[in-house]
């Protein structure tokens, strides 16, 4: 997972909080209609769920500030060509990013 790579460089710098992302997995279910067969999942957290930012410049001014340092920090190091967004989950175990590039 692209995200989670991003997490663990990261990381390595030593952050006051690590942060990571729950492994997401393609479920097929092919008893169900056709449309309905393919299902994305993730395992369920545990804890007050909360939304740090999102893919229209929304910044939760209510929280705390490493989730937009993440997120920043994906655009630094990327020399300003991705930019990992909308952050949310429980503490700083994530879910569901996305990634906007130049591309």
């Amino acid at each position: 997972m692209y995200a989670r790579k991003w997490a663990h460089t990261f990381n390595s710098y030593h952050p006051p909080k690590q942060v990571s992302f729950v492994m997401a997995s393609v479920m097929t279910l092919p008893d169900r209609p056709l449309g309905q067969q393919l299902w994305a999942v993730e395992k369920y957290i545990i804890g007050s769920y909360r939304k740090h930012n999102n893919n229209y410049g929304y910044v939760s001014e209510a929280e705390r500030s490493t989730p937009q340092a993440f997120s920043h920090f994906t655009y630094e190091a990327s020399d300003h060509t991705m930019l990992i967004c909308d952050i949310q989950g429980v503490g700083d175990m994530y879910t569901d990013p996305q990634m906007h590039t130049v591309e």
